[in-house]
């Protein structure tokens, strides 16, 4: 599940705490803290998005996340 740690258009109208799909064994540091916009946990805590004006980029698949993924890209549509 995200845990949405910077307000982000991106999360806008989701449930606390949204499941996401994963796929991947690696998982992201990224260097500017400033920029996460969500991070999960599945044993250690890792970042999971990050964001920046309109771009952003997401390490889970929202298209494979059923309708919490659908709404993240409503709202992504809606931010360009």
């Amino acid at each position: 599940s995200l845990n949405v740690k910077n307000k982000s258009h991106l999360f806008d109208n989701l449930p606390d705490n949204p499941y996401v799909y994963f796929v991947h064994s690696y998982c992201l540091d990224a260097e500017d803290k400033e920029i996460v916009v969500a991070t999960a946990n599945y044993g250690i805590e890792f970042d999971v998005a990050v964001g920046k004006g309109k771009a952003f980029a997401t390490q889970f698949h929202p298209e494979k996340s059923g309708e919490v993924g659908l709404n993240i890209l409503k709202n992504w549509v809606k931010l360009i």
